[in-house]
């Protein structure tokens, strides 16, 4: 991805993968307790779990006390990856507008107030070589999300047909925290299969014929890069109890260094040559380190 960056002159994200490929490189230990940076990038594997574990404390308290939560996707006719970058940004404002007509109806009286949590994603069809960018809501009844269902299909399909009920899917939620889990848990998928007949067939678990798409992926982050992945809609959430902020780690002499291997695939001791997590690699990620990347444009 940093590749495709630099040879499109997009040195800005260049650097921010660069700042990934480099995330967690230093670590320091002192007294029990390890200190290092992080790249807070949206593509970081790391950074986005614990951006995932964040998110899930803030929302999880409110939406488990939701008497029949539901989980909603809205979707639109895929687009190429020249029409991806418009595309987001109109079903941003899109939602926008619909949100925020629902709000005046209710605030004449005429309407329900729209409460949910929704999330950004876009996937890519290796087949088609097409982006579909999509929204996931959590409702707390059936009733929010086919109102929301309506006013959507309403809102893209005025002009042209964009919106058929395919797209649109609504379930119950069963499990709140394994929902909310996979809401949040990516904006784009690492893997694509390049088989969409074989993809109906897979088991959870079966990674074989799946696919890394380095442009895809650069597509779709690039495109969603200054759009707000996560957010509630209707409620706040409670306030952070502020807290004196800590004083800058500053390495004490006695402390000790470790410096990230790729090779040897964990932090090794600059002073004893030590192993800091004697990892030893799992079959997924394994299969990742070992699957062909496709660079060609999509």
């Amino acid at each position: 991805m940093e590749d495709i960056a630099r040879a499109n002159g997009e040195m800005d994200l260049s650097t921010r993968y660069w700042n990934t490929f480099y995330c967690q490189e230093k670590l320091t230990s002192y007294l029990g307790r390890y200190y290092t940076s992080y790249c807070k990038n949206r593509w970081c594997t790391t950074c986005c779990g614990i951006r995932k574990a964040h998110i899930l404390n803030q929302y999880y308290p409110i939406i488990s006390k939701w008497e029949e939560p539901h989980l909603l996707t809205l979707s639109l006719k895929s687009v190429t990856a020249e029409q991806l970058n418009g595309r987001i940004n109109e079903v941003v404002k899109i939602l926008s507008r619909i949100i925020d007509r629902c709000r005046k109806r209710h605030e004449r009286g005429k309407g329900m107030k729209i409460l949910c949590v929704k999330s950004l994603e876009c996937n890519f069809n290796a087949t088609k070589r097409t982006y579909n960018p999509h929204y996931h809501f959590v409702t707390p009844n059936r009733q929010t999300a086919i109102y929301l269902m309506q006013e959507w299909k309403k809102e893209w399909n005025k002009k042209i047909f964009q919106a058929d009920g395919k797209g649109q899917h609504l379930r119950k939620i069963e499990n709140v925290k394994r929902d909310m889990v996979e809401v949040i848990k990516y904006g784009a998928k690492i893997l694509s299969d390049p088989d969409p007949n074989h993809k109906k067939k897979r088991k959870k678990g079966d990674m074989i014929g799946l696919q890394i798409y380095a442009n895809a992926l650069h597509t779709i982050y690039k495109a969603m890069d200054k759009h707000r992945l996560y957010r509630s809609i209707g409620f706040k959430l409670p306030k952070k109890t502020t807290q004196s902020k800590n004083e800058p780690f500053r390495a004490a002499s006695n402390s000790e260094q470790w410096l990230y291997k790729p090779k040897q695939m964990d932090w090794i001791s600059t002073s004893s040559g030590k192993h800091f997590t004697e990892y030893e690699i799992d079959d997924y990620l394994d299969y990742i380190l070992k699957t062909q990347i496709d660079r060609e444009l999509c």
